[in-house]
């Protein structure tokens, strides 16, 4: 074989390393909503970030770590009456959820320090995957200090950790997607100032649906969404009674849950209407370089993002709604990022 033929199989061996750990982050965003949909998460009560790999293997261990739940806060002021085929459901869903963050360390881990040996990266490289990694590692110990704020008097986690949990790992899914996108193009960028070029304009796009993700995290950690279950208007007004309460000041935002309502839904709204105007206006006017099918694919992720968000509140935040809400945000927010991308590419 051809030194030539070698490095494109390494080529593609790397390129399917990438694919596999973004898709494999996308997949955990998913299955974090539904431990938390499902009110799983505080079902484990320890952190063993080895042994807790492995689940319980007989009936005496599966009391052991019933009667250690039963301690908790969540079963003594929520699920006092819970038997133990009830436990073992969230149990498992919690379970999955941090044996699969371990699994993906491990495709991180292992492929990584093997390209290493090769030489087969280079420094630009080496120093986004740092960065990956240390943001990997970070994420476990707030996942940790998440499900920790709900095993101590109170049985809900913290909006504030639930959101930083949230925030990091949108943060991790977005670099290595931007990473696989890179990779896969091997060209150039023309990184002039955003203030400069049209393509500053997708750019704010994929800041409002950031900033709605992140709002949205305030939304499921503070059970928000279960009280207002109509659009537009909350209560028949469209400014809701007791959206500031004077106790609670700036807090307010992160606090009260009418606010957290209110702002998530018109962030929301303000998101749709922006992007909306700005990709329906590129069909007609090209100032940005942008094929038609991706023009089509951010309206039409854009409008089922919008839709689901009403059916999510009118349904009182059901299972289906709310996850399927939370999956099509990262693949609106996944794109606006290839969106972004494909217009900064310099034409030869």
């Amino acid at each position: 074989m051809q030194t030539n033929d070698i490095q494109s199989n390494y080529r593609l061996s790397i390129m399917i390393w990438l694919i596999s750990l973004t898709l494999m982050v996308f997949l955990i965003i998913v299955i974090g909503g539904l431990t938390r949909l499902t009110d799983s998460g505080l079902s484990m009560v320890d952190w063993r970030p080895i042994l807790g790999s492995i689940p319980p293997l007989n009936d005496m261990q599966w009391i052991e770590i019933f009667d250690k739940y039963k301690l908790s806060p969540e079963f003594l002021y929520v699920n006092k009456n819970m038997t133990l085929e009830d436990f073992k459901y969230i149990f498992w869903w919690e379970w999955f959820h941090r044996f699969f963050a371990r699994l993906i360390g491990v495709v991180f881990i292992v492929p990584f320090f093997y390209f290493l040996f090769k030489k087969l990266l280079n420094n630009y490289f080496y120093k986004r995957f740092s960065i990956i990694f240390t943001l990997g590692l970070f994420q476990a110990f707030i996942g940790w200090w998440m499900v920790k704020s709900g095993l101590v008097n109170d049985p809900y986690v913290s909006p504030f950790r639930l959101t930083f949990h949230l925030t990091n790992a949108v943060i991790i899914y977005s670099l290595l997607l931007w990473t696989c996108i890179e990779y896969s193009h091997q060209k150039s960028l023309r990184f002039v100032s955003f203030f400069k070029t049209h393509e500053f304009w997708i750019f704010i796009s994929i800041i409002f649906v950031f900033i709605t993700i992140l709002s949205g995290g305030f939304m499921a950690g503070s059970h928000a969404g279960q009280s207002f279950n109509t659009y537009p208007l909350m209560n028949g007004k469209i400014i809701p009674d007791d959206i500031f309460l004077e106790e609670l000041g700036f807090l307010n935002i992160f606090e009260n849950t009418v606010t957290i309502n209110f702002n998530h839904r018109w962030l929301a709204t303000l998101t749709f209407i922006y992007t909306f105007s700005l990709f329906t206006y590129l069909i007609f006017n090209k100032f940005i370089n942008l094929s038609n099918i991706i023009i089509v694919s951010v309206l039409l992720a854009l409008t089922f993002q919008f839709t689901l968000g009403i059916m999510t509140l009118w349904s009182n935040v059901a299972i289906e709604y709310g996850s399927l809400h939370q999956t099509n945000s990262i693949i609106l927010l996944s794109i606006l990022l290839f969106a972004y991308f494909k217009s900064k590419l310099i034409r030869n």
